[in-house]
């Protein structure tokens, strides 16, 4: 087992908010508008048309991780 140094972590901290920031919100599937919500505390409709599917945006960047 290998220990994180310092860096690795702070490099880690660094690729997930990057990720987070591209990541964050939603698209409607009806409308396709951009949706930011937070779907703990709010309802997971689309204010534009109420329709209430809406995708998860993703990052179009993939990110590897090495297997140990």
């Amino acid at each position: 087992m290998t220990e994180e140094t310092e860096e690795d972590v702070v490099e880690d901290e660094a690729i997930e908010e990057e990720v987070e920031k591209k990541a964050s919100g939603y698209t409607c599937v009806n409308c396709e508008s951009d949706v930011d919500i937070d779907p703990v505390e709010e309802k997971v409709i689309c204010p534009s048309c109420s329709h209430r599917v809406l995708l998860k945006k993703r990052p179009e960047t993939q990110r590897t991780v090495e297997a140990v």
